[in-house]
This record gives C-alpha cells, structure tokens and sequence, in this order.
C-alpha cells in the first residue's frame, strides 16, 4: 500500500504544534520540496517566506538549490 503524504498539511501541523511549543525540527530534503510544499498551500513566494519566518531571497535561494534550510523557526 502506497499512501501519499500531504506535505502542506504536515507543515501547516508542523507551524501550529511549534507555536504551543510541541515543535521539532524536520528536515527538507530537496528543493523540489519546498517548491512542493508553497504551491500545495497556493502561497507566493513572499508569503510563504513570512510564514518561514525568513526572507523571500532566503527562500528564492532554497528554491533555486543554492542554500539549504538549516532549521526553520
């Protein structure tokens, strides 16, 4: 049995659980990931950058495979 994952849904889980301080760190393995991800929430990309808590270069700069996220707040 192959069951797809709903990456938005897990990252939307993610953000509120680390807001009543039941978070943990997961790691984004591809840039392909991230793209996934925003477009799954229909989010540009200066919102999905406010919602990481980082800048939109930053998040361009993931997107493109120059950086990695390290850890997201």
């Amino acid at each position: 049995m192959n069951t797809k994952r709903d990456i938005g849904a897990e990252i939307l889980q993610s953000i509120q659980d680390i807001k009543l301080g039941k978070g943990h760190i997961k790691k984004i393995e591809t840039k392909e990931d991230i793209v996934d991800i925003r477009k799954h929430l229909h989010l540009s990309q200066s919102a999905f950058a406010v919602l990481m808590g980082v800048n939109v270069r930053t998040l361009q700069e993931w997107e493109q495979g120059r950086r990695k996220p390290l850890y997201l707040y």
